[in-house]
């Protein structure tokens, strides 16, 4: 059984960073529909208060370089607040990314700096998301959202996990399919495996220390440097 989801408007690099919160659900689906399993991550997706996990895996670029990439997340959604450490790659370690609300605050480990953006300012992610038509930020939790546009449809079972295939409905898209894997009894999170046409590989992220619904306050996940510059970026 196949379910068509409504079109997304957004690029990818931080896009697939949040989706990793998406899939959260505590509820057990009877039977392995694909409406029941995507039924049940959206209810419980909608229904966290705050999470943290490790995301890591490796990025493939087109030329076929591999970057190695870890981040922490902190995330309170009905804030909504959401707090990035990355530790990998090399080049942008100890770099973090908050945001609040309409805010993006994006801190600079090698400068010391806090930069802070309109959530609807493209810039406020040097370009790796763009905000929607209407200058809303495209950043859920919902898998219907985060997944608008494709078919979803069950790709198996295998020791304790269920696989749904998410295939792109646009031909010409650069990500064609994503293939998400999360445990058949608790629901949590596993694996999520992006790839380009040809089933060509572009990520492979796996979820580390997954925690949900521990206390965590906004203090925790919104927390960078009290002794770093801020520099107001945000338009007038």
């Amino acid at each position: 059984m196949t379910r068509v989801l409504p079109p997304l408007h957004a690029p990818w690099m931080l896009s697939l960073l949040l989706a990793a919160a998406a899939f959260a659900p505590t509820a057990a689906a009877q039977e392995r529909t694909v409406d029941d399993v995507l039924s049940a991550l959206e209810a419980s997706a909608a229904a966290i208060v705050d999470l943290a996990f490790v995301l890591e895996g490796e990025l493939i670029d087109e030329a076929g370089q591999t970057f190695r990439l870890e981040v922490e997340v902190l995330a309170l959604p009905a804030e909504p607040a959401i707090g990035l450490y990355i530790l990998q790659p090399d080049a942008i370690a100890d770099n973090q990314i908050v945001v609040v609300g309409d805010e993006v605050r994006n801190y600079t480990f090698l400068t010391n700096q806090v930069s802070l953006f309109d959530a609807s300012d493209p810039d406020a992610f040097g370009g790796l998301l763009e905000p929607n038509a209407d200058g809303s930020l495209p950043l859920s939790l919902d898998l219907a959202t985060v997944f608008a546009g494709w078919d979803a449809t069950i790709e198996g079972e295998d020791g304790g996990t269920v696989t749904v295939r998410f295939a792109n409905r646009d031909p010409e898209a650069a990500m064609q399919t994503v293939l998400a894997t999360v445990t058949s009894d608790t629901w949590d999170p596993v694996q999520l495996v992006f790839l380009r046409a040809g089933d060509a590989l572009f990520a492979d992220l796996r979820f580390v220390d997954w925690s949900r619904d521990q206390g965590l306050t906004l203090d925790d996940v919104t927390y960078l440097p009290e002794d770093a510059e801020v520099l107001d970026r945000r338009r007038d």
